[in-house]
């Protein structure tokens, strides 16, 4: 358990890349490297269900990484890093329609939050019910602001 205390506390640790990147190009490239942890960490989460067999440790851990980056998220996209710089995938909207990306990010901040309090219980049936609704708000989110190539 210690093991993934510290193996959490590195991979959240790592976000403050994004606040002190120089350039929009670096910082572009800090945020696309955050947002692989969160998506390994939800990867792992819902890997651990398909396995028909839920390990509520997995579950545990994932959780607390994912919590761990979810009020930062807003601090990543400063002005001058949308879509034309690097491999953004930023939509221009997320800086036109403020509110509408800070109602976006809170959310997905407080299902972040609601599924680590899930996880922590052990009960994996909560959990999973909590997952599905984290994963509703990055959907949400990526429909809106983001632009796949």
């Amino acid at each position: 358990m210690r093991k993934i205390a510290m193996m959490v506390g590195a991979l959240v640790l790592g976000t403050a890349v994004v606040a002190q990147a120089a350039t929009p190009l670096e910082t572009v490239e800090a945020r696309k490297a955050n947002f692989k942890k969160i998506g390994g960490a939800m990867k792992a989460s819902g890997d651990t269900f398909k396995s028909g067999a839920p390990d509520a440790a997995v579950l545990k851990a994932n959780a607390a990484i994912i919590a761990g980056f979810a009020d930062q998220v807003p601090s990543w996209f400063p002005a001058g890093t949308a879509v034309g710089v690097g491999k953004s995938e930023a939509k221009p909207n997320i800086w036109t329609d403020k509110a509408g990306f800070a109602k976006a990010a809170a959310d997905f901040s407080a299902a972040a939050k609601g599924y680590k309090a899930a996880a922590d219980t052990g009960n994996v049936a909560a959990a999973g019910a909590a997952l599905g609704k984290l994963g509703g708000t990055c959907k949400g989110c990526h429909e809106t602001f983001r632009q796949k190539d």
